[in-house]
């Protein structure tokens, strides 16, 4: 009996170990960084659907659910609606926030590609309006992080093996 439930041990280690690995598939996140031709720095993660332009006349944050399909690329295509932007630019020496009115937009903030290869942060800057779109070029792209989480699965797989080894070690040792 004690054969058999070796046996069934076994096989229930390694059918968790195959169920973490189906559930810790590789995903598709990763954090895109394009440098603009001016300086500026545009980070968009897509696992946590969020973004960053900074530069020096521009420090903002937005969120979007739309990041969640950005594929990146040296020459991207996409209109992405954002859901929350706060953050500054600054025009002619005065820092501006997205303008809101009674604590809500009321002109849409986007992203989107140009016909030309640029990127425009499609919103209005001030309250009252002082400027409008905030639109440079691509100068180059990188992809910073790529998670693999199916590596957390091949790491559990590895450890169940190394302990069903040892077991099995402690048992012919003990016969």
């Amino acid at each position: 009996m004690g054969n058999d439930m070796s046996k069934l041990t076994q096989k229930a280690a390694i059918a968790l170990a195959a169920g973490s690995m189906m559930a810790a598939t590789p995903a598709s996140a990763a954090i895109f960084e394009y440098d603009m031709t001016n300086g500026d720095v545009l980070t968009i993660n897509t696992d946590t659907q969020t973004g960053t332009w900074t530069g020096d006349k521009i420090d903002v944050t937005f969120e979007s659910a739309d990041f969640a399909t950005f594929e990146g690329g040296a020459n991207p295509s996409f209109m992405f609606t954002l859901s929350d932007m706060t953050g500054t630019r600054n025009i002619r020496g005065t820092d501006y926030t997205p303008t809101r009115e009674n604590g809500t937009r009321f002109h849409p903030w986007m992203m989107k590609t140009t016909n030309d290869g640029r990127i425009n942060l499609w919103s209005w800057w001030g309250d009252p309006v002082i400027a409008g779109d905030y639109v440079r070029g691509i100068g180059d792209y990188r992809v910073v992080d790529v998670p693999a989480p199916g590596m957390l699965g091949l790491f559990g797989l590895a450890l169940v093996a190394l302990g069903l080894g040892r077991r099995r070690r402690k048992a012919a040792a003990a016969a």
